[in-house]
């Protein structure tokens, strides 16, 4: 068992948004699992560490292909002293910077090229990459309200119908820049029902391995008293499935969810209802369609 262990591959998951996914609560679970993760050799350096490292190498190269040794400079920056032999990275610059994000006619114009490079620095490791979608209504709103290139932001709502902004676009040009990468999607809206799972898949533990901080998505969702009573009852009546357990978050959402952040509203200036529900139909159908996509994996919850 430890000869196959020595020889095991080296694993790199990429995760790269998309913005206003996994807020906060991302890192959180990565804090809460660090000893877990480090039993299984995987290693979370600090994002500010990996940004430099990675976008050090890639102005060094110019848009060259690296070569074997370049790679091993850049896995032995990240991993550091931690003895590990994996490693998740995560960060939504990867995809474009949000201002790049709505500077074009689909969400992420850019969003190939730029993942292609730093998904070359790692072609001899068993790469990974992850993203969350969002509703492309919240997605906008959210954006509007970070105040973040607002000229960019009302540009692109002049230019673009909100019924040709799908996130299949988006992937679509994320598959055809890396095709042979395997790629894991799941939508921002169940991650408070999948996210052990969802942690299970991006750290790559055996199924069978608990992990924690597994309803961190749900703190902003439910009141501070229904969050605590969902932390006692989970431990007081451990669900035996999956099933069971996305039964158990619903009940909770139900009962002590916040209204203005389960529904949350949109705002996007200059586009009306009418245009919302084309945007989340849109999103919906384009869900269903990567679901089905070869080298797509989509967890989805199984109630």
């Amino acid at each position: 068992m430890s000869d196959a262990k020595e020889i095991e591959k080296p694993r790199v998951t990429l995760h790269i948004g998309v913005h206003f996914t996994a807020d906060g609560y991302l890192q959180r679970s990565v804090s809460a699992n660090r000893a877990r993760l480090k039993a299984h050799g995987v290693h979370v350096p600090a994002k500010r560490h990996t940004w430099g490292v990675i976008s050090k190498m890639l102005e060094g190269l110019d848009g060259l292909p690296p070569i074997v040794e370049e790679e091993d400079e850049v896995r032995r920056a990240l991993l550091g002293n931690s003895g590990a032999q994996h490693l998740f990275l995560a960060d939504d610059r990867w995809a474009a910077p949000l201002r790049d994000a709505v500077d074009g006619e689909t969400l992420y114009p850019g969003i190939g090229a730029r993942v292609a490079a730093v998904a070359e620095l790692f072609s001899a490791s068993e790469l990974q990459i992850s993203m969350a979608l969002i509703n492309p209504a919240i997605f906008m709103s959210n954006s509007f309200a970070s105040g973040t290139a607002p000229r960019l932001l009302s540009t692109f709502v002049d230019q673009v119908a909100p019924s040709s902004l799908r996130w299949r676009d988006t992937v679509d040009a994320l598959r055809k820049a890396v095709p042979n990468v395997p790629l894991l999607i799941w939508a921002e809206e169940d991650a408070p029902l999948i996210w052990p799972t969802v942690m299970q898949r991006l750290f790559h533990l055996p199924p069978e391995v608990p992990v924690s901080g597994r309803i961190l998505p749900l703190k902003p969702l439910l009141v501070e008293e229904g969050f605590e009573r969902l932390k006692t009852y989970l431990i007081s009546h451990p669900p035996e499935t999956t099933a069971q357990y996305e039964k158990v978050i619903l009940a909770f959402m139900d009962k002590y969810g916040r209204e203005e952040a389960l529904a949350p509203r949109c705002d996007i200036p200059g586009w009306d209802a009418e245009a919302i529900d084309v945007l989340t139909a849109h999103y919906e159908e384009d869900l269903d369609a990567l679901a089905q996509e070869e080298g797509i994996t989509l967890l989805q919850p199984v109630t």
